[in-house]
């Protein structure tokens, strides 16, 4: 279902260049289902799948970020999954309407940080977005006006005890998370027992007034674009928009992981289907 407004060339161009053609997406013989939804290879990849989830090895001699899988769903309003991995790697997701790409979202980490960005395509070339961080389900600062593809926010290893981390972020061997937490004094290192997954939603128009991207948080903190630190477990980077009609598609239909990655796992997926 979409409206008949047209989105800017330029920032189309953007969300493109992340994208692969639907062809690439569609090697019958290297698709697998889980939680119902067909998951197909894109690029150097093998994927195969069980019960537990599906697993998404990269061929490639160097991670190009091309890498991953197109999951094809029926008509939805929301998607949610959780993946695993480690090592310093760039995530890439697309949202796609009617196999037109409509939102991208990256998610860059490194032993010390994590990035998340947003690129919407709502508003045309002027897109804007808004970052919310929230702890324990409570929301601890926001910050608006951020341009469409900018740094929404950056994830932090603070030096506070009280912000113990939850689990060990995903970039980070057992010896440099212990490392890590002696140097920010933190009140015990048990949580490095614990390889931190990276949850992921996707959220359209039709649910939420507006697309929005949802993680949640490695690190104990986030620096915001304001330069604003706070304690976050959760962001949520979600588009601005003068109203409904603004935006081009209601639902969406595919969603595409791309990772620089060497083996990626999806543990689980859930899905809202659209309303009619």
């Amino acid at each position: 279902m979409r409206s008949s407004r047209r989105v800017g060339t330029a920032l189309w161009a953007a969300v493109f260049s992340l994208a692969l053609p639907l062809s690439q997406a569609h090697a019958a013989d290297d698709c697998v289902e889980f939680q119902g939804l067909q998951h197909c290879g894109l690029g150097a990849v093998k994927v195969s799948g069980s019960e537990k989830g599906v697993r998404i090895d990269s061929q490639e001699k160097e991670p190009s970020g091309k890498a991953g899988v197109a999951i094809h769903t029926p008509p939805a309003a929301a998607w949610t999954a959780e993946t695993q991995s480690d090592g310093a790697q760039r995530n890439f997701f697309t949202a796609y309407a009617e196999d037109v790409p409509v939102s991208t979202s990256t998610v860059s980490s490194s032993r010390e940080s994590t990035s998340y960005s947003a690129t919407f395509t709502g508003s045309g070339d002027a897109t804007t977005y808004s970052v919310l961080a929230y702890y324990n389900g409570r929301l601890q600062a926001a910050v608006g006006g951020i341009r469409s593809g900018d740094t929404g926010a950056v994830g932090i290893m603070v030096p506070n005890p009280g912000w113990t981390p939850n689990c060990r972020p995903r970039t980070q061997t057992y010896a440099q998370c212990e490392s890590a937490c002696y140097a920010n004094g933190y009140s015990n290192c048990n949580y490095c027992n614990t390889l931190c997954p990276l949850t992921v939603g996707f959220a359209s128009a039709q649910l939420s007034s507006a697309c929005l991207w949802q993680y949640t948080v490695a690190e104990p903190g986030v620096r915001l674009p304001n330069g604003q630190i706070v304690r976050a477990d959760q962001l949520v980077l979600q588009e601005e928009i003068s109203g409904p009609s603004n935006y081009p598609y209601l639902n969406f239909n595919r969603i595409d992981l791309q990772t620089t990655a060497r083996s990626t796992v999806i543990t689980g997926e859930s899905l809202v289907p659209a309303g009619k």
